[in-house]
C-alpha cells in the first residue's frame, strides 16, 4: 500500500532527511512538502493531497502549530489524520510536554534511522484506531434505532455492568432485566450458569473483533430457547476499551433445520483452519530456509575469502574439495628472503609502537603488491623477515627471473624511501635480500591454524643468502645465477658455507643488462627481455 506524507516544514535539513529516507528505496511513501507561507497554503494542500500522515515542523512556531491542529480537527475528513511533530532535539519535548497534545508521535531532525519505521507505525496505529471508532459510531446509531426491535440489545460498560437494554430483552427472555440480574449477578464478564464464557468476552476485548456464541435459556414456564449472542467491543477516541454491544436473537426455530448444515460447516471449517495453519507453517519454514540459505551463503563467502587470504587459490580449492592439502614436491623454485638491517635499533627509534608498525606495514604491503604482480607466492612474515617463493603452487619456468625482478624492485623502493627519510631526519630502513633456486616440499600442515609453507634445504640456503647479503643488494646463489646470468649483470663475491650442502658461490645482481633494460638503472625489463622470457 502507498502512503502519502504531507510535511509543513521550513527546516532544510529536516526536508532533506525526510526526502532521503522516503525516496532512497521502495518504501511505499510519497512525500510532499508545503512551503511555510501561511495556514492557507496548508489548508489547500491537505485538501488536495488527502495524506495518510502529516508532519509539522517545530520551527514554524507554536501559534502556527496550534492553528494547524485547529484546521485538522475542524473537519470530519481530516480529524482522523495522524500528526507527527518534528523537533530539533528530544529536549524540546521534555521541556514542554503540552506541546505534544494533538500529535500521535514526534521525530528528531537528524534521527534518520528511526524515521521510516516510526512513520509506518503511526499510520498503521491510527488506521486501526479509526476503524474501531467507526465501529463504535456505527453501533451508537444502531442502538438509537433498535430500541424496539424484536431482538435483545444490551450495552455493557467496561466493568461488565449492563447500562442499557431495549424492550426486545424482555420479549426474548420473558423476564425483566432486574429478574435477570438477580439470578446471574451484576458482572456480565464473569462466567454464569447460562453458558456465557468469560474467555470469549476477554478475547473479544483484547482482539477488538466481534465474537458470536450461543446459549440455552429456559423461561419461567419451562420453555427452552436457543439464543445467539453477538458481542462487539467499542473503543473511545484514545483507543481504550469503553463498552460492549451485545445483540441477542432467538434462533430456536432455526436450530433443528440448521443442525445438519452446522455439522458439515464445522467439519469444513475445521479442515480449512488446519489447511490455513499448515500453509502458515509451511510459509514460515520456507522463510526460515531462505534466511538460513542466505546466512550459509554469506558464511561461505566469508570462509572462501579468509582461505584465499591465508592459502594460495589452488590449495584453498583443494582444501574445500577434499578437506586436506597434500604436500607436493617442486623440483625447481626460487625462494626469496628479505629482512631489514639493524631492525632492533629501528624498532626503538620511534616515539610509539603504532608509528613503528605503520612503517613496517607500509613496506610489507608494498612487497605484497610487487610479488603478486610477478606471480610470486607470499609464504609468511616473521618479525622483519619477508619470505616468498616463485614457482609454487603453480609451476612455471620463469620463477628465477620473476624473483630477481621483484627483488630489484623491492630494493629500489626501499632505497628511494631511505633517501627521503634521511633528508627528513627520519629513521632510515635498509634491506637485505637473498635468493636461492632449488627443490622444496610445499603444502598445508595442521587442521586448526592452517598455513601454507615450504620446507627443504633450498629454504635454508635462501635464508643464508639473505644473511650474507648487504644492505641495498640482491644476493643470489650459484643456481639462481646460472638461471638468470644471460639477462642480468652479476658480480661474483665469493663462497659461503651452507649446512648439509657445503660451499656455495654467491653473486650480487647489479641490474638488468642494458640491452634488456627499459630504464637507465636497469630495474625495468624492456620488450626484448619479455620476448625472451616468454620462451621459458
Amino acid at each position: 500500500m502507498s502512503y502519502k506524507v504531507l510535511c509543513f516544514c521550513s527546516t532544510s535539513n529536516l526536508i532533506q532527511s525526510i526526502n532521503s529516507c522516503l525516496k532512497e528505496s521502495d518504501t511505499g511513501f510519497n512525500f510532499q512538502n508545503v512551503e511555510c507561507n501561511g495556514q492557507t497554503d496548508f489548508s489547500a494542500s491537505i485538501g488536495k493531497v488527502a495524506p495518510h500522515l502529516v508532519i509539522v515542523d517545530f520551527s514554524v512556531g507554536k501559534k502556527t502549530i496550534a492553528r494547524i491542529l485547529q484546521i485538522i480537527s475542524s473537519s470530519f475528513v481530516t480529524n482522523r489524520i495522524p500528526l507527527v511533530l518534528a523537533v530539533p532535539d528530544i529536549k524540546v519535548v521534555h521541556s514542554d510536554v503540552d506541546l505534544l497534545a494533538g500529535f500521535e508521535d514526534y521525530i528528531e531532525y537528524q534521527n534518520e534511522s528511526l524515521l521510516l519505521p516510526r512513520l509506518r507505525l503511526v499510520i498503521e496505529r491510527r488506521m486501526r484506531t479509526n476503524l474501531l471508532l467507526e465501529k463504535g459510531e456505527l453501533f451508537n446509531d444502531i442502538a438509537l434505532g433498535a430500541s424496539k426491535t424484536g431482538s435483545s440489545i444490551l450495552v455493557i460498560d467496561s466493568k461488565g455492568v449492563i447500562t442499557w437494554a431495549n424492550q426486545g430483552f424482555e420479549y426474548l427472555y420473558e423476564c425483566t432485566i432486574e429478574e435477570f440480574l438477580e439470578k446471574f449477578g451484576q458482572n456480565m464478564f464473569e462466567p454464569i450458569e447460562r453458558g456465557v464464557n468469560a474467555d470469549v468476552i476477554k478475547s473479544c476485548i483484547e482482539s477488538g473483533e466481534h465474537e458470536v456464541y450461543e446459549s440455552v435459556w429456559f423461561t419461567k414456564s419451562g420453555k427452552r430457547k436457543d439464543i445467539q449472542t453477538a458481542i462487539t467491543p467499542i473503543y473511545d477516541a484514545e483507543g481504550n476499551f469503553s463498552k460492549i454491544i451485545a445483540i441477542e436473537s432467538d434462533i430456536t426455530s432455526l436450530k433443528m433445520a440448521q443442525k445438519a448444515l452446522d455439522e458439515k460447516h464445522e467439519n469444513l471449517l475445521s479442515i480449512t483452519e488446519h489447511l490455513e495453519e499448515a500453509n502458515r507453517l509451511l510459509d514460515e519454514q520456507r522463510q526460515e530456509i531462505e534466511k538460513q540459505k542466505i546466512s550459509l551463503e554469506e558464511e561461505k563467502n566469508r570462509t572462501d575469502a579468509l582461505l584465499l587470504n591465508i592459502l594460495p587459490e589452488v590449495a584453498a580449492h583443494q582444501l574445500k574439495k577434499k578437506g586436506f592439502v597434500r604436500p607436493k614436491k617442486y623440483n625447481q623454485v626460487s625462494v626469496l628472503f628479505a629482512d631489514f638491517v639493524n631492525f632492533s635499533s629501528l624498532s626503538v627509534s620511534y616515539s610509539s609502537i603504532e608509528e613503528f608498525l605503520a612503517v613496517l606495514t607500509y613496506y610489507f604491503e608494498s612487497y605484497d603488491e610487487i610479488t603478486t604482480k610477478r606471480f610470486i607466492e607470499k609464504i609468511k612474515t616473521i618479525g622483519d623477515c619477508y619470505m616468498c617463493v616463485g614457482g609454487v603452487p603453480q609451476t612455471n619456468k620463469s620463477h628465477a627471473f620473476d624473483s630477481v625482478l621483484a627483488a630489484l624492485e623491492i630494493q629500489k623502493l626501499v632505497e628511494e624511501k631511505a633517501k627521503i627519510d634521511q633528508a627528513q631526519g627520519n629513521p632510515v630502513w635498509r634491506a637485505r635480500i637473498g635468493i636461492h633456486t632449488g627443490s622444496v616440499m610445499a603444502g598445508v600442515i595442521g587442521k586448526k591454524k592452517l598455513a601454507y609453507d615450504v620446507w627443504g634445504d633450498t629454504v635454508n640456503v635462501a635464508s643464508r643468502m639473505e644473511n650474507r647479503g648487504e644492505a641495498g643488494k640482491v644476493n643470489v646463489s650459484e643456481s639462481t645465477y646460472l638461471a638468470i646470468k644471460d639477462f642480468f649483470k652479476c658480480t661474483y663475491r665469493g663462497k659461503v658455507l651452507a649446512k648439509n650442502i657445503g660451499e656455495i658461490n654467491m653473486y650480487f645482481v647489479e641490474r638488468i643488462l642494458p640491452k634488456y633494460s627499459k630504464d637507465k638503472e636497469g630495474n625495468i625489463p624492456n620488450a626484448a627481455f619479455r620476448k625472451e622470457l616468454a620462451k621459458y
